[in-house]
């Protein structure tokens, strides 16, 4: 109850925004009333792309699974920039409740052992004070009633940020520079969750998957805020 309290008191101090439109809400909810999430729809579960967009025949996913809640486009890819960049942190706990569906739906019968996440390399953490993917694994693992676990991978800080990468085989390189595997921790032959914020090519969770194998891993499913649909030159999605 206290926290419940506090958290309405800060909202009269600092006002929730709509994560869509950033219209500032009245109470301590996600949406105004005009905004609908663009949601992802029918998935490959598998690479968690949609199902026209499939990536399953370009390379080893290292995952055996991956789902979404939301596509990357318009007013949620807005919100995604303000929750990562304009430190809107209290968007977390909606985009967990959205994620959390998506994994009971698609990975009903996975038992899961526990919860990580894509690290931040810990200059750009200290630089934005947080780390969005973290935010996102804590609070879907308290939903999922899962412990949270990490000091398995490491983000490097070499190659480039992943979103300015162009081509399929640049993001695949990039991301084999940016996350290597720490020495020591293993895993004890468990089933993980990985979390990130947005899946592109899936370069990223790729890598992230592969190293969690190499480090003991039963098997890695994957889940994030937001999934890319493809996009044709004019702007328009392609389903």
């Amino acid at each position: 109850m206290a926290s419940v309290f506090w958290e309405r008191a800060l909202t009269l101090l600092f006002p929730h925004k709509c994560f869509l439109c950033g219209r500032v809400l009245a109470g301590m909810g996600w949406l105004c009333s005009e905004c609908a999430p663009p949601y992802a729809g029918v998935l490959c579960t598998h690479c968690g792309k949609p199902v026209a967009d499939c990536i399953c025949g370009r390379c080893d996913s290292f995952y055996a699974g991956a789902t979404a809640p939301l596509l990357y486009i318009g007013s949620a890819r807005e919100g995604m920039y303000r929750f990562k960049y304009d430190g809107r942190l209290y968007y977390a706990p909606f985009l967990a409740a959205l994620m959390e569906r998506r994994v009971r739906a698609d990975f009903a019968d996975v038992p899961f052992d526990f919860v990580t996440y894509v690290p931040m390399h810990p200059k750009k953490r200290r630089q934005r004070g947080y780390c969005q993917t973290e935010l996102l694994a804590r609070a879907l693992a308290k939903r999922l009633g899962l412990p949270v676990a990490d000091g398995f991978i490491t983000h490097t800080g070499l190659g480039g940020a992943q979103m300015e990468q162009k081509g399929f085989d640049a993001r695949e390189a990039n991301a084999r520079q940016a996350f290597v595997a720490c020495k020591g921790k293993r895993i004890a032959n468990g089933t993980v969750l990985l979390v990130d914020d947005v899946l592109t090519s899936g370069a990223t969770v790729r890598r992230c998957a592969a190293l969690l194998l190499e480090r003991g891993a039963r098997s890695v499913y994957v889940v994030t805020a937001m999934t890319t649909p493809r996009i044709h030159k004019g702007g328009q999605i392609q389903r």
